[in-house]
């Protein structure tokens, strides 16, 4: 005879075990509801601290000036230097490009010097805006050894010298032709559109150079009036002071009007590496010279 559980105690059962179920059931929703809660806490906590971030990274960005890229060395910084003896890292703080900091450094290594702080607008490829941003900061004091007598009896001279340009000289007629490689100031102001000022230059440019050996380089004197070349004879036979590439110091190639201080460095780089040059078109290797760079440099380096 079989023998059961009373019907009493299967109801009892039955009971117990949906109670269980339930339980479970609750405790399990119970617990994704919480961690729901802590998921939604935590993203509201992100966007929380994203906001503050943004709102700061605003505010500081408000307090920094918005220069333009379009105004070379105008992110520099603003304090006093001397431009007659400030160094290459001084000069990159101030924010001056390295095409400015080339001429800069070859300008004081031929032997020139500013006066002044008005002097100082006289720099190479430097615009009005930037001279303006640092005219107030350029502070130029005596070179050692001088007096003030004698510092003002430089700057007399110096306003003597440019009184020259005011005296009337007696033009060349139409159709005269002047020799470039020889012809020194006295001639050169005998061209019309070319006073003391502009012979000087034209004058301290070729020698600079070591010599012309196009009529086309009087456009790289700056400033210098555009027409003159039909006052010169054609360069047929140039006579160029050449540089030995192997052997020059370093202050004899950056004072080279086509040499920048950077070509430079590079040129002493791959002598120290690999040793004497025997042709410019090495030099290619080095990602600083163009083909038209080797190609005007040319005439007037050599190889021993």
């Amino acid at each position: 005879m079989k023998r059961g559980f009373p019907k009493s105690e299967l109801r009892g059962l039955c009971a117990v075990v949906v109670i269980i179920f339930v339980t479970a059931l609750c405790k399990v929703w119970w617990q994704g509801a919480a961690v729901r809660s802590d998921v939604s806490a935590v993203s509201d906590a992100e966007r929380q601290a994203l906001a503050a971030f943004e709102s700061q990274v605003a505010d500081e960005s408000a307090d920094v000036p918005s220069w333009s890229s379009s105004q070379p060395g105008s992110r520099g910084e603003l304090f006093a230097f001397n431009p007659n003896t400030a160094d290459e890292a001084t000069l990159r703080r101030l924010g001056l490009t390295e095409r400015q900091i080339s001429n800069l450094m070859k300008y004081r290594a031929a032997g020139g010097r500013w006066r002044s702080a008005d002097d100082f607008s006289r720099l190479y490829g430097l615009s009005a805006a930037e001279f303006e941003r640092l005219r107030p900061y350029v502070v130029v004091e005596p070179l050692a050894g001088k007096t003030a007598g004698q510092s003002g009896s430089d700057e007399t001279a110096h306003r003597a010298d440019h009184r020259q340009d005011f005296v009337k000289v007696e033009k060349l007629p139409a159709g005269t032709k002047v020799n470039l490689i020889t012809a020194d100031t006295t001639l050169l102001k005998q061209i019309p559109g070319i006073g003391s000022w502009y012979a000087r230059k034209i004058c301290r440019y070729r020698e600079s150079l070591g010599g012309f050996v196009s009529l086309a380089q009087l456009s790289e004197v700056e400033g210098l009036p555009e027409g003159l070349a039909v006052w010169f004879e054609p360069i047929r036979e140039p006579k160029v002071r050449q540089l030995d590439i192997n052997h020059a110091t370093f202050s004899q190639l950056v004072r080279h009007p086509y040499l920048s201080y950077e070509q430079v460095k590079a040129v002493f780089d791959y002598r120290r590496k690999f040793g004497a040059l025997k042709s410019l078109d090495e030099l290619q290797l080095t990602g600083l010279f163009t083909p038209a760079d080797l190609a005007r440099l040319r005439p007037y380096v050599v190889f021993r």
